[in-house]
């Protein structure tokens, strides 16, 4: 497959430069490919925003419905809204993307460094920013694969005040409110997002319903002390509710209902101090926390409990050089401390009961350049020191050029990466399940990209293709027999697993009131199956695509039609012992959301959507039922 993908970039990319049209200014901001705030164009790596217009006009729900349309990432749901959701990032695992929210980094120790998407809702959100491939150096042990920036709403007006009300399939009902007031000097807003569903069944048998219950609140605000002294604050907290199935171990296998809930709770807190005392120099210091909890009952007993916190410091400093090379040079120092607990009933295989700490610290440099207008380089490295492992230093190196006719830009980067391994690969323990391994060493990648970017008719329509190649090293096999316990266990493989891909969007403006956007991903991913040869591995799609149609009528009407292709796929089915783990095949699936609005004043909108318009029957995870088709409808209101 690496031959055809890179014959078919070779094509694409010619095609896309070959043709002559008019420029484009590429001038969006991200705050994400840099250590400092650069425009996109700048950027030598592969980067995708959401902005706030799309997220209102698609209606989504859920951050996750959102980035299943982006670019390299695959989406996996083990059921409707509240189950287990994991993102893989060019076919990465789901704990090798580094996941911000607010300024804070928001993975969970607790959950084996994963993000949990399934609990955080679109209602506040302003901007999501995605940069993919590997970001270690500039971003630490989670970054191997990519960085999902999230943004939350700011108030844009002096006094704020809006509301959403909305009902519909699966008994759900969602609610939420914003409040803001927005000064010359100074900014404060608060929101809050409730979501309340009955669920759909998440077994393929059964009746039993599996429902959702999420509570967030957040509050954000800034002030200008001075001209040279801004000082900002962001805090946020989610409270849910899961319902699901337990597994049948006896005699199918397979989820089948059971009356198990998950209570979890994420505050996320970031303060920031920055200082201007010139104007190409720049001091930031922040502080944030972060604290995870996780109840796990079945039949209303306690099963387990699972905890964690996260305390950072972090200091960057950065100065932009008066020269001809506009060049500019920033250092950074991260200091995280983490803790990991553990609670749940002693049995004759272990003790669960645990507490365990992690402190590293990080040192980052980035130089980034511009000789020429046309041309943009960076360079950064990092190293990390940690109470657990060896040093680790992983470095990246970008490039983005702009041809002479401004039309067409092209980006290139390597980089490398490290992970390290999770309190629950290392401590964890499951009992008549998994027993951590302490020994583990952190995951190692590197890998590269090229891309070309190129617009056409004054603008209206934009082309990108981007093939990427990456290689992970000492890769993390959570599924491991251990003969000596009778249980399963983490262990590094000895061979390495590759990943290469081709992503192509597209973004057309043929009218002022319709807008058009799609992208096709290509991905081989594999791993050493145990006899020397290489097999694709689990949970990735090698071919998924989106289309988003946005059409406004009118001033006060829009229509929002979105499709999503996710391919074929494979999973691990763990039958009952003594029957060995087969290896599964998950059928293609197309999911289709229409989405409407219409504005009765300018204060108030009515709106309503589609999901699963077709009522695909389909599976992210095998034996894990999603939810069918259904409506909703709702009003906004605005002063």
């Amino acid at each position: 497959m690496r031959k055809n993908l890179l014959m078919s970039v070779t094509l694409l990319a010619a095609a896309v430069v070959g043709a002559q049209e008019n420029s484009v200014e590429l001038d969006t901001i991200v705050v994400t490919a840099s250590r400092l705030p650069i425009d996109i164009a700048s950027a030598g790596s592969a980067v995708s925003v959401i902005t706030r217009a799309t997220i209102e006009r698609s209606q989504a729900v859920s951050v996750a419905d959102l980035l299943r349309d982006v670019p390299g990432i695959a989406v996996s749901r083990s059921g409707g809204w509240g189950a287990q959701t994991q993102l893989r990032v060019r076919g990465a695992e789901a704990n090798h993307v580094l996941v911000i929210i607010d300024g804070v980094e928001a993975n969970d120790p607790a959950i084996g460094d994963e993000f949990q998407f399934e609990h955080l809702l679109a209602a506040d959100i302003e901007r999501i920013e995605v940069v993919r491939g590997p970001q270690s150096a500039l971003w630490g042990s989670d970054a191997v694969s990519g960085v999902i920036n999230i943004i939350t709403r700011r108030p844009d007006t002096p006094r704020e005040f809006a509301t959403t009300l909305e009902a519909g399939g699966f008994d759900t009902v969602r609610a939420g409110g914003r409040v803001g007031m927005l000064g010359e000097r100074y900014e404060i807003g608060g929101s809050v997002a409730l979501l309340d569903s009955a669920g759909s069944n998440i077994s393929r048998t059964g009746t039993e319903e599996d429902g959702f219950r999420n509570a967030t609140l957040s509050l954000k605000g800034q002030i200008d002390l001075s001209e040279q002294t801004r000082v900002a604050v962001a805090v946020r907290h989610t409270d849910a509710t899961t319902r699901s199935d337990s597994i049948d171990f006896v005699s199918t296998g397979l989820p089948v209902d059971a009356d198990v809930v998950a209570d979890s709770r994420q505050s996320y807190v970031n303060m920031t101090a920055a200082f201007f005392p010139a104007n190409a120099v720049t001091h930031l210091l922040k502080m944030t926390y972060l604290d995870t909890s996780a109840e796990n009952l079945s039949d209303g007993v306690l099963d387990s409990a699972v905890g964690a916190q996260r305390t950072g410091i972090y200091y960057q400093g950065s100065i932009e050089f008066d020269s001809t090379l506009a060049d500019s040079l920033t250092f950074a120092l991260d200091h995280e401390q983490e803790t990991f607990r553990q609670r749940g009933a002693a049995t004759l295989f272990g003790d669960p009961n645990q507490d365990q700490r992690l402190r590293t610290t990080g040192y980052v440099l980035e130089y980034r350049l511009s000789p020429t207008d046309a041309l943009n380089l960076s360079a950064a490295a990092r190293h990390d020191q940690s109470s657990a492992f060896d040093s680790a230093t992983t470095y990246r190196l970008t490039a983005a050029y702009a041809l002479d006719d401004a039309r067409t830009r092209l980006r290139g980067s390597f980089g490398t990466g490290q992970k390290s391994p999770t309190f629950i690969e290392r401590f964890g323990f499951f009992a008549d399940a998994f027993v951590g391994n302490p020994a583990l060493e952190p995951e190692t990648s590197k890998g590269w990209e090229i891309g070309v970017d190129r617009t056409y008719f004054d603008g209206r329509l934009v082309l990108g293709v981007t093939y990427f190649d990456e290689q992970l090293r000492n890769e993390i096999n959570g599924f491991v027999f251990d003969p000596g316990s009778l249980q399963f266990t983490a262990a590094n493989e000895t061979a390495k697993s590759y990943r290469d891909g081709l992503e192509v969007t597209a973004s057309a403006q043929p009218s002022e009131r319709l807008s058009v956007t799609a992208s096709v991903t290509l991905l081989d991913s594999t791993q050493d199956d145990g006899l020397g040869q290489q097999s694709a591995e689990i949970r990735r799609p090698e071919h998924m695509a989106a289309l988003r149609v946005n059409y406004s009528p009118s001033e006060r009407a829009n229509i929002n039609l979105n499709l999503s292709y996710n391919g074929t796929q494979y999973d691990t089915f763990f039958p009952p012992f003594p029957q060995p783990f087969e290896r599964v095949e998950l059928s293609s699936y197309r999911l289709v959301t229409l989405a409407g609005s219409w504005r009765l004043t300018n204060r108030i909108e009515l709106f309503g959507r589609i999901e699963n318009l077709l009522d695909e029957d389909y599976e992210d995870v095998f034996g894990f039922a999603t939810p069918g088709v259904a409506a909703y409808v709702g009003l906004r209101t605005r002063r």
